[in-house]
């Protein structure tokens, strides 16, 4: 980020950095989500390829680069192309599940319902929390805290045991693009039952204007963040649109890098936005 910093400081509007590209084994396919620190590792959501089976992976973000696979099957079943994923702050792994893979042709057709799951990985207990999608596609979760949705306003003290909500975005667009002008382009909150860890009260928490919601961030006023068609779209915390960072490119994620600097991922090139935002402060395993 160094570089990266420089470029922004003289004005300028591009620069080349050094990547170091991971060499991963061949059960480890097509990697579609991505959070961590988790015990020291990077975790990994992927997709898996052909007869490949979707998994939860632990990577060594350090050289050897080692891999553990956590989690490739549902009782025994594989799942249909598992898309993203969000670590809870008691260790437990949320993640989420959608037919994707077969529409893009790499993936053979569903076995499994579109849903989102659970997974313990002291206990092993893998679960499904939320379900009856059938006409989505779910994609990203992602956790927020300090306030409920439902009225707008902040919750005090804050507690991880009973004040979180979850946001889940439906991958389908209603331009008819993708998936037909009856389907969904929204982001949707849930609250988190303290104890099963079920999705309940299911509202629309925003609806994307271009194209299909994709990625989810929550800084620390509790503003979330979208990636979109044509960059990232943010909504405070009662789901009304703040504005827009305009790339010119679809973007499918993104990720704060400290305060102030929201990376951008979009299909061909990383932006870095400056921002006066913050990060929420999440507590990972370590």
């Amino acid at each position: 980020m160094d570089a990266v910093e420089a470029a922004l400081a003289s004005g300028q509007s591009s620069v080349n950095v050094a990547v170091q590209r991971l060499s991963l084994p061949d059960n480890v396919q097509m990697t579609n989500g991505g959070t961590g620190p988790y015990n020291g590792s990077l975790l990994l959501i992927t997709s898996g390829r052909g007869s490949l089976p979707p998994s939860l992976v632990l990577v060594n973000p350090r050289s050897p680069y080692n891999t553990t696979v956590l989690l490739n099957n549902y009782y025994g079943r594989q799942f249909n192309s598992l898309n993203d994923g969000k670590i809870h702050p008691s260790g437990k792994i949320f993640f989420t599940d959608a037919p994707y893979g077969n529409v893009l042709g790499f993936r053979p057709a569903p076995a499994m319902p579109n849903q989102v799951y659970r997974f313990d990985p002291v206990t092993k207990d893998v679960r499904v929390v939320a379900g009856d999608f059938t006409i989505c596609q779910w994609h990203c979760v992602r956790f927020c805290r300090n306030y409920r949705i439902c009225v707008g306003r902040l919750v005090a003290p804050p507690n991880w045991q009973t004040d979180l909500n979850m946001f889940l975005l439906s991958h389908r667009s209603d331009t008819g693009s993708t998936g037909g002008s009856t389907r969904p382009s929204s982001i949707y909150a849930f609250d988190v039952d303290p104890i099963t860890h079920a999705f309940t009260n299911r509202r629309i928490f925003a609806y994307s204007d271009t194209g299909i919601p994709d990625g989810l961030q929550v800084d620390a006023q509790g503003n979330v963040y979208s990636g979109a068609d044509d960059g990232v779209h943010v909504w405070n915390s009662r789901g009304t649109l703040l504005g827009k960072f305009v790339t010119g490119q679809v973007s499918a994620n993104m990720a704060f890098a400290g305060d102030g600097r929201l990376v951008i991922l979009a299909e061909t090139k990383v932006f870095v936005a400056k921002i006066a935002a913050k990060p929420s402060s999440v507590v990972y395993p370590r």
